[in-house]
């Protein structure tokens, strides 16, 4: 199985080149669309892990820290972001809802971008990013976990994943996913077309056309529950929603686009932030918040 979803997402990234066996393009169809069927933690990384490089090949997104990244090594900013949503990562496996996915079974993958947009986004599979714009909005480190917290919320309720449409494989014959059988051209080329459009549900979800309004409120909920019981301050949410409020006054992409408006998501979470009271910030937090923005 996992030779087969490896091709798969060689061939997702557009390495068309790759010889794809009838045999493994079904197992991996079957594994990755099947409704009747859960995927398993590995074929959710190895989505995930197409999902990830295309939205960051599509996008020209580049790696903040990129050095460090391609020598093996997380340092500066990357490191701080990283350690958060570790923590982050680790109080969302220990706050477990049904229906949640099972924990990523290559870790969490937490990623800086350069970009001038407020935004962050999460692949399947434990891979989360955030942009420099985002991070330079929050005012302290609390914010920042509120923003992880969302994106490991879509990570963990499966998300992107529910955005495949239902109808995406409906018009597949059914022996294309039949092992047995040997499939002609004609029918590898629509078991690939149908494949590569469930990618770009996923990628539409993430960052194009944005979830439904349920969907990210259930985010903010789930990240509140998740971020408080790592010990942030959820009134923290709040404030950066306030903040991403006045910026979506002038337009722009990143969150405005693909989120609610941030007035209607504080009217949801308000009441449940207040119920959960305040966390009295540790000054350490603060510095090194402000030492990993210096960074930036």
């Amino acid at each position: 199985m996992r030779r087969a979803l490896v091709l798969a997402a060689m061939l997702v990234l557009g390495s068309c080149k790759v010889q794809l066996t009838p045999e493994g393009l079904a197992k991996t169809w079957d594994a990755i669309t099947d409704a009747q069927k859960e995927l398993t933690p590995e074929n959710e990384y190895w989505t995930g892990r197409s999902v990830a490089t295309n939205l960051l090949a599509r996008h020209e997104y580049r790696y903040h820290d990129a050095d460090a990244l391609q020598a093996g090594r997380l340092d500066g900013a990357t490191a701080y972001v990283s350690a958060v949503g570790g923590v982050l990562a680790a109080s969302a496996m220990e706050t477990t809802r049904k229906g949640d996915r099972p924990a990523p079974i290559a870790g969490w993958h937490f990623t800086i971008v350069e970009s001038d947009t407020i935004n962050a986004f999460a692949a399947p599979g434990g891979w989360v990013f955030v942009t420099t714009a985002a991070i330079d909005a929050a005012e302290s480190e609390d914010e920042l976990a509120a923003v992880l917290a969302h994106e490991i919320a879509h990570v963990v309720r499966g998300h992107a994943l529910g955005s495949i449409k239902k109808g995406r494989w409906a018009n597949v014959a059914k022996t294309a996913l039949d092992t047995s059988v040997q499939l002609d051209e004609a029918s590898l080329g629509e078991l690939t077309q149908v494949f590569e459009g469930a990618m770009d549900d996923m990628i539409d979800g993430i960052l194009v056309k944005g979830y439904s309004k349920d969907t990210e409120y259930e985010a903010d909920r789930v990240g509140l529950e998740i971020m408080v019981h790592a010990g942030y301050d959820p009134q923290a949410l709040v404030r950066y929603l306030k903040t991403l409020d006045a910026e979506q006054g002038g337009g722009g992409g990143g969150f405005q686009a693909t989120h609610p408006k941030a007035s209607d998501r504080i009217s949801k979470i308000q009441g449940k932030a207040q119920e959960l009271g305040k966390v009295e910030i540790p000054k350490v937090r603060f510095a090194r918040f402000q030492a990993a923005v210096e960074a930036l």
